[in-house]
This record gives C-alpha cells, structure tokens and sequence, in this order.
C-alpha cells in the first residue's frame, strides 16, 4: 500500500492563484460593468472640473492682460493726445486680444478709431449703456456682451484716461467682437474634441459669451440649473441633463475677476465604447490571464515603479546640480492618474522655483544671476550692447530718517520707473542694495545716454514714497568698445558711476578710457 505524500507546496500554490483567479473572474465579471462605469464617470466629472478649473485660471490671465494693456494705452494717452498713427500701432500691437481699439472723450465722442472699417467713425457719440457706464465709473472695467452702435455683439474692456493735473479726459476701449474670431475663441477652441466634450462660457447675467456653435452666443441661458450655479460663485462637477435629454459629465468653475462662468462637459454617451470594449475585452482575456497573472502583476509594479523612479531620480539630481529645473525632464507617459499629478505638480514645482531664482523677490525685476546670465549669453553671441549701472543718492540717510520699510518703497519705486522707461528687449535688474542696472541690447552710447538721463530726469522730479524726491547716479559701459569681459564691462560701469558720486551725485557718466 503506497504512502500517501500529500499536495506539493507549488501544487496547492498554483491552486490556490488557480481558485483565487476563479473567483476573482467571476466577482470581477459580475460587478465590473457597473463599477468600471462609476470609475469612467468619476473620472470624466473630475478631468471636466480640473479642466474647468484650468480655462478659468487662464481666462483670468487673459482678462488681466488685456486690462493691464488698455492701462497702458490709457497712460499713454494721459501723456499726449494719440493720433490716428499711434492708434494704428496700438491696435497692430495687441491685434491678438482686441478687435477695435478707440478713444472716447468725456462726453463720449469717438476722438480716434482703429481699424478706421470697423463701423465706428471720429467724431461719433456713443449712445450704449456700456459707454455711459465708463464715463460714470472713471475706472477700469470688463463689460457684459451689448450691442454695439456698429450691429456687432461685443464685450468692451476700457481704462480711464486722466490728464496730468487729475481731470477726466475719457477713456480707451478694445472690443471683442463675440460673433467673430476673438482672442476668447481662440483660446477656447483649441478645447473642443471630436468626442463631443467642448467648453462653453456664460456672463454673470447668464449670457453665453462663447459657445462653440456660434449661432447661440448671446443667448440668455441662465434657466439651467448649472449656470445658476456657477454664476452664483459655486465651482463643483455633477452629471446633468440638458434640454433636449443629453446626460453629460460636467465641471464647472467660477471666475471671479469678470464674474463668468466656465463649464467644460463630455456627453455621457462616450462610456459606451470602452464599456463595450470592456466586455470583449473580458471574454478574450479571461483565460490568459488565469496563465500569466504573475507576469501581468509583475508587468502592472514596474509600469507602476518606473515612473516613481524616474521623478525620484530626476529630483535627486536636480538637487544635487543645484538646479531648479534641469532641461532633461523625464517624459512620464503611466496611465496611473496618481503618478500623472506628482509628475505634473513636480514640473510646476521646479517651474516655479526657477521663475523665484531669476526675479528679485522686492522689486518684481530680474535679480543679479539671471543679469550675469543673460549678459554673459550677449557676450557669447557677440552681442553688443550698453550697460547702466544706477545707485540711489544717499540711500542710508533714506533708512535712517524713514525706516527701512519705506527704504524698501523707494527700491520698488526705483524699479517700476526703471521698467517704464526701458525697451522691451532692454533687462532691468537689481544688481544688489540700492544698486540697479539696466542692460541695454544692441544699443548705441547715443542710446544709452538718452535713456539714463530720462531715467534720471524722470526720478529727480517724481515724488517717492518718502513724500519728497529722491535722486540717482549714473554710469555707462559699452561692449564691446570698453570692454570684452563681463567682469570688466562691470568694472567700467561701475567706475563711471562712482565717477557720477564724486563728481556731486544725481549725474550720468559715460567710460572713457
């Protein structure tokens, strides 16, 4: 009679995965249509909210970009009074967010116009609301969508213009013409997908502002239950049912500046395939899976692992080199939503610091590393180019009499006429203590001196914060005609501008060997 030896270890194993698959197979395929559909929905209402979420932040930056430009014409037009020209050029230079670009005086009477064929004409009262409206506020403001005198449905963004004694002169307005090409759909349409998701835009009033079927902008749709919602100030993600019976993933989210509201939505109807998919997929694979679940397991910890490896890696060397944010980025492609968002945030991360790393934290401008960066890629390029070293006058006497808290408002009121003055392409920076410079890109001596003296000129007459005027010194370098080194362009202008100091303060001095 044989001895019964009883199941091997790797048989009662291999029965055991054996059974365990079994039972897995079949709970699985018992519950995984209805929970595979919950998760796809949850995740759709989530993408649709974070996105949401995404268009609002950028809308946001958008509409503070398009304010912060109209101020600036504004300003302009407190300076002198622009002619048809300089509108021209305005409008030529921020064609990529307005339509039209006028100038309306108190009384509402169109004083220049550009484009000359958008439907308004000089010497034209405005009648709309809207326009009243900017007389009575005299401050800066985004419209709802009106009518325009011109038949256009519009949206006007418009800064007041005072002269420099105080009074109201009028203001400058861009418009957005809705129902055409804009700079909002513009951006807005680059988020509509074949499947059926697209994001549309409402007022505070419940007017659609954009909608990718162009035929509905304008129309007053705040009957929907979302709108109310969002409009209200509520930024969330439910499933909900239109008009006409569509269930859709929706998220909406609330954009306080302007009081609009951003809905991005999938019809629900997008579930059906990958379910469908689902299904097969189940039947196909069962058995395969049952022979090759230790690989599969293996296979699902390394997709797992590899991309936690590659961030971990790339934030230990990035430390390591004393960087903040190394140009060979581990490209991260892992289905796993978990390992997609650290990948995103730690990329936001590293943006940020090195946005920190470049700007000085007080004054907003660039600090002394990113100066000697960009300086020393000049001179790699051959690039040639003025240096303006600048000092504030007396600037301990400054800290003694008013304290360093309004020392720190005259650095910053240093640097926002620094930036006023300069050219787009010039560098402003803080070189360190009360000590600027401004690098002036492929300008001339002529074109340095004239900028340093306005500086200096517009300084010496500005009340700073200390209530009275403050006064600067002032010293230019040029390379590569002084100097072929960065450290030496330095050196020259930092000798002209003690030069400035010994010669009586509040000067400009220009190298001379």
């Amino acid at each position: 009679m044989k001895r019964y030896k009883g199941m091997t270890l790797r048989f009662m194993i291999g029965v055991l995965v054996l059974v365990s698959a079994l039972l897995t197979a079949i709970v699985g395929g018992y519950s995984a249509f209805s929970s595979t559909r919950n998760s796809l929905a949850l995740n759709h209402l989530e993408n649709n909210y974070q996105y949401a979420k995404k268009i609002s932040s950028e809308t946001h930056i958008l509409l503070t970009s398009m304010q912060e430009n109209m101020n600036f014409i504004a300003n302009n037009a407190q300076e002198q009074t622009l002619t048809q020209k300089e509108t021209d050029l305005l409008l030529q230079a921020n064609k990529q967010y307005f339509n039209s670009i006028f100038f309306a005086d108190s009384n509402r009477v169109i004083q220049q116009v550009s484009p000359t064929g958008s439907g308004l004409a000089v010497g034209t009262q405005l009648t709309s609301e809207v326009s009243i409206e900017a007389v009575e506020l005299k401050k800066p403001f985004i419209s709802d969508p009106y009518l325009a005198t011109s038949g256009r449905l519009i949206l006007l963004v418009s800064s007041p213009v005072f002269d420099k004694e105080g009074t109201y002169k009028g203001f400058v307005g861009g418009t957005i013409y809705l129902e055409e090409d804009n700079v909002l759909s513009n951006m807005l349409n680059e988020h509509f997908y074949g499947n059926g998701s697209y994001v549309y835009v409402v007022d505070r009033q419940g007017h659609l502002i954009f909608h990718p079927n162009k035929k509905r902008i304008n129309e007053f749709v705040s009957g929907n239950a979302i709108i109310q919602k969002v409009i209200s100030g509520k930024s969330s993600f439910e499933q909900t049912k239109n008009s006409l019976g569509t269930e859709y993933f929706t998220g909406y989210s609330y954009e306080k500046s302007s009081g609009w509201g951003i809905v991005s939505q999938t019809p629900v109807s997008v579930l059906k395939e990958p379910l469908n998919k689902l299904i097969v997929s189940m039947i196909m694979q069962g058995l395969p899976f049952l022979l090759f679940i230790l690989l599969i397991a293996f296979g699902v910890s390394f997709i797992i692992s590899k991309p936690l490896y590659q961030l971990a890696k790339f934030s230990e060397d990035a430390i390591a080199d004393n960087k903040t944010a190394p140009l060979d980025r581990p490209i991260i492609r892992s289905r796993v939503y978990e390992v997609r968002q650290l990948a995103h945030h730690i990329h936001n991360h590293f943006d940020q610091l090195n946005s920190e790393n470049r700007i000085d934290g007080l004054t907003g401008i660039a600090n002394r590393k990113t100066f000697e960066q960009v300086m020393q890629g000049w001179i790699e390029s051959q690039l040639p180019f003025c240096l303006i070293l600048l000092d504030i006058d007396h600037f301990k006497k400054v800290n003694d009499t008013y304290g360093h808290v309004k020392g720190d408002e005259v650095l910053v009121f240093t640097a926002s006429i620094m930036q006023k003055f300069s050219r787009v392409e010039d560098v402003c920076f803080r070189f360190g203590g009360e000590e600027f410079g401004i690098l002036v890109k492929t300008g001339n001596m002529e074109t340095a001196a004239s900028l340093a003296e306005r500086l200096r000129s517009e300084i010496e007459t500005s009340k700073s914060p200390t209530g009275g005027a403050v006064t600067i010194s002032l010293g230019i370098a040029v390379y590569p005609e002084n100097a072929g080194q960065s450290t030496e362009v330095i050196e020259k202008a930092d000798f002209a501008l003690y030069q400035s100091k010994a010669d009586g303060r509040n000067k400009t001095t220009i190298y001379a060997d």
